[in-house]
């Protein structure tokens, strides 16, 4: 139970109504299935551990072990070899700093070059380290997790729907690659790290990133960059700008800046020192601000959803501090009050229905009920894809009714139980950790990670590359942890 809520509740005045009502939900918790259910080992670790929970077929590891020890000697004199096996994580630098370096080659005017492959190339050069370490280190050395049957299922999944539906196969191959691509790099991040310290490393790194890219886009806001109509109901009261910083986008910087803010926040709360506290509260604050002004609702209320998730299971008595902020922000900026209260008015309603976000939808479920099973076909419909291959093809605005018109309920379920999954996994990597810092760390991923699959249900968000890659990425980190931590322990 100590998962939930890591501090206890002797850390809040013993007194107050807070701590009471903290504590009886705290028990309720502790006797519910739901708890029981995400602290219990998933079925197929122990049904079949050989093939679907390690992660790596065993048959392809018993050969390898007899090649690994006869080369031993010889691969152990590659100095370039052990260097690479050694600094590999370095790679992750690159990864986590993807919306800065996708920016710099893209305003280089060359979109169909570099700038369209260089995060392919990246991934391919982290698989390959992957091996060159399982070559140096041996078969051992490989990091199992238990989403390998959801990874293999998933993956066969689409695979299969792509070969079956696919009247033209090069929109099909496309549409799979948005859901099989960016999956690998959770292998890369979950097996290229060897140290706690390297993932801390990491995601002050990408807090870092984050904080210059959001101080742009309040720059921008300052300075009322011009922004498309689209962007802005002009029945909205207070709203002359959205920003958008590097990222192109505010829904998708929205998005961005939810994943980022709980790994803020935990830095604030496990610095080592005063400077450190001093930064991460600045970055902290940068980042709010910018998320606040994006004006994405949706980001708005994920990022919301991921600190309370982050509150309760690190120090419960923030969530007192979350309600006062989100009472008084429509009180403090009359944009987002009014962004807030159109959600609410007749007049967004009629927008939504005729053009907008309930439209789409239903155009989802109509394709669903069409082709329940299979759907519409890969890359077909409401998605990137199929804006630039179908006529008259929009963006659904929901990741996962996107999912259901394309791959019908086989490919929906598919994503679910990889994902439910995942979200499992986490969880239980949050039981596993022991230290404090460790502890809130990995909170903090899971609490950033919901806020993206919550922000998927109004945002194709999973479709833009930058934010499956971090997705992933800071998955793989937050499975490793409890690994990582495992290997250090003394022996």
């Amino acid at each position: 139970m100590e998962v939930l809520f890591l501090v206890s509740a002797q850390d809040l005045t013993a007194t107050s109504i807070l701590c009471q009502f903290l504590r009886k939900i705290r028990a309720a918790w502790a006797h519910s299935r739901i708890c029981r259910w995400l602290h219990s080992e998933p079925f197929w670790l122990g049904a079949t551990p050989s093939l679907l929970a390690s992660g790596f077929p065993a048959a392809l590891r018993r050969p390898a072990q007899p090649l690994a020890a006869a080369s031993r000697a010889t691969v152990r004199e590659s100095r370039l070899l052990a260097l690479a096996a050694e600094k590999a994580w370095l790679l992750l630098f690159a990864a986590t700093a993807y919306p800065l370096i996708d920016f710099a080659l893209r305003r280089g005017g060359d979109p169909g070059g570099l700038a369209g492959t260089w995060d392919e190339i990246l991934l391919f050069l982290g698989l390959l380290l992957i091996a060159g370490r399982l070559f140096y280190r041996g078969i051992g050395a490989w990091r199992s997790s238990e989403l390998g049957l959801p990874l293999y299922l998933f993956c066969g999944t689409f695979i299969f729907l792509a070969l079956i539906r696919s009247p033209e196969t090069g929109v099909a191959v496309e549409g799979a690659r948005v859901y099989l691509e960016y999956v690998l790099w959770f292998l890369v991040a979950l097996n290229l790290p060897d140290r706690t310290g390297q993932v801390r490393t990491l995601t002050a790194f990408f807090v870092a990133t984050c904080t210059v890219i959001a101080l742009y886009g309040i720059g921008q806001y300052i300075a009322g960059v011009p922004v498309p109509q689209s962007w802005i109901d002009q029945a909205e009261a207070g709203v002359r700008t959205r920003a958008f910083s590097v990222i192109g986008s505010p829904n998708v910087l929205g998005s961005l800046l939810a994943l980022v803010l709980p790994l803020a926040c935990a830095g604030f709360f496990t610095a080592g020192s005063r400077a450190s506290r001093a930064g991460y509260a600045a970055a902290s604050a940068a980042v709010a601000v910018c998320l606040l002004v994006t004006f994405s609702r949706g980001a708005w209320l994920a990022a919301f959803l991921g600190l309370v998730l982050f509150a309760a299971m690190t120090r419960p008595a923030l969530l007192a501090l979350l309600a006062t902020a989100a009472l008084a922000a429509p009180a403090v900026s009359p944009g987002i009050a009014g962004r807030l209260l159109y959600l609410f008015s007749s007049g967004y309603l009629v927008s939504s229905q005729r053009s907008g976000r309930i439209a789409r939808w239903q155009a989802a479920l109509d394709k669903l009920w069409q082709h329940p099973l299979t759907g519409e076909g890969l890359g077909r419909f409401g998605g990137a894809v199929a804006a630039r291959a179908i006529p008259g093809s929009f963006y659904v605005d929901n990741f996962y009714l996107k999912t259901a018109a394309e791959t019908g309920l086989i490919g929906l379920g598919a994503l679910f139980f990889l994902l439910v999954s995942a979200w499992r996994a986490g969880y239980r990597a949050c039981a596993a950790v022991v230290t404090p810092a460790e502890k809130t760390l990995a909170a903090a991923l899971l609490s950033g990670l919901t806020a993206v699959l919550l922000h998927n249900l109004v945002e194709n968000i999973f479709e833009t590359p930058l934010m499956s890659t971090l997705f992933w990425v800071f998955l793989g980190f937050l499975l490793a942890l409890p690994r990582l931590a495992a290997e250090q322990a003394p022996k």
